[in-house]
């Protein structure tokens, strides 16, 4: 009896250890984590200000860095706004490619960009919802005020930029 109780004993084992490995993966974000993530992310603006004349290397680690931000936002997501964050950060991605393929040609970059905008479509109700939500359960606004000057923001404008203009604003220094 005690010869066959050892393959049910090794299974059991091999079911709670995976059951426990898998209670400790992060399956969905929560509130918290999100309004923890959203004060971390960099506005796109300061990310690309001018990105044609940085050096290089300094916008190579601006686009690495947020990149890195962007994607811990959306993995901090609460799933009521995961969906939508996903969805933002995919285009905030593709804006990010856009001046990694022409650091040096805003022309091209901005070509590159609206494509990346028209493949997006609904992105703008998805950037309002995560705006709402930011300013409701984060205190912290994600739009950009417009003033007849141009955009300014009182707080992060982190998704602003993702408005499908196909432009990226330069509101803070980079």
């Amino acid at each position: 009896m005690a010869h066959s109780t050892r393959p049910a004993v090794l299974a059991l084992a091999i079911i709670v250890l995976v059951t426990g490995l898998g209670a400790c993966t992060k399956d969905e974000g929560s509130t918290a984590e999100f309004c923890a993530r959203v004060e971390e992310v960099p506005a796109l603006e300061s990310v690309l200000a001018r990105f044609s004349e940085a050096d290089p290397d300094v916008l190579a680690d601006r686009i690495a860095k947020a990149r890195g931000a962007y994607d811990d936002l959306a993995e901090a997501a609460p799933p009521e706004i995961a969906d939508e964050t996903d969805a933002v950060v995919s285009l905030v991605n593709d804006i990010l490619d856009a001046v990694e393929e022409h650091p040096t040609d805003p022309a091209k970059a901005a070509t590159q960009l609206r494509a990346a905008v028209a493949e997006h479509k609904g992105v703008a109700a998805d950037r309002s919802k995560v705006a709402d939500f930011a300013q409701d359960q984060c205190n912290v606004q994600l739009d950009a005020t417009l003033t007849e000057g141009g955009a300014t923001s009182t707080t992060s404008s982190t998704i602003a930029a993702t408005a499908p203009t196909g432009t990226v604003t330069t509101t803070t220094g980079g």
